[in-house]
């Protein structure tokens, strides 16, 4: 016997951000972010672009995965931070090369995680946005 009709499983596509809102929650968080990368890791000028390029096109698609069309602003915003200082964090801990950083101050930062330091900049971000 065959296996009759086919199921029809109605897919909906989740729900995604608007293009602009995306640009709007970088755009307004973009201040923090390079200030991180430079001032609190150590990043360059040129490699903090660099590495604001590159969290832009995450964000971008982070927007239109599936959750995100709900996902209040906020939370987007903590994502974003998160990762921007994941990357700043593993990043310095390449040019390091493994070995500590003669700036004890770097070193305690790089011993945090990136979450942490996350959550400082989102009450900075709140401060600075009231």
């Amino acid at each position: 016997m065959g296996r009759g009709v086919p199921l029809s499983i109605p897919v909906e596509k989740n729900p995604s951000r608007r293009p602009d809102e995306i640009e709007s929650v970088f755009g307004l968080s973009l201040d923090v972010i390079h200030s991180a990368l430079v001032s609190y890791y150590r990043l360059s000028e040129e490699e903090a672009r660099g590495a604001e390029e590159d969290l832009f096109t995450w964000f971008q698609r982070l927007s239109r995965r599936g959750g995100a069309g709900t996902m209040p602003m906020k939370l987007l915003r903590i994502s974003l931070l998160s990762a921007a200082c994941q990357y700043g964090r593993s990043f310095q801990l390449w040019k390091l090369g493994g070995e500590q950083s003669a700036d004890e101050s770097l070193n305690r930062l790089l011993a945090r995680e990136p979450d942490e330091v996350a959550g400082d900049l989102e009450r900075r971000f709140d401060r600075e946005s009231s």
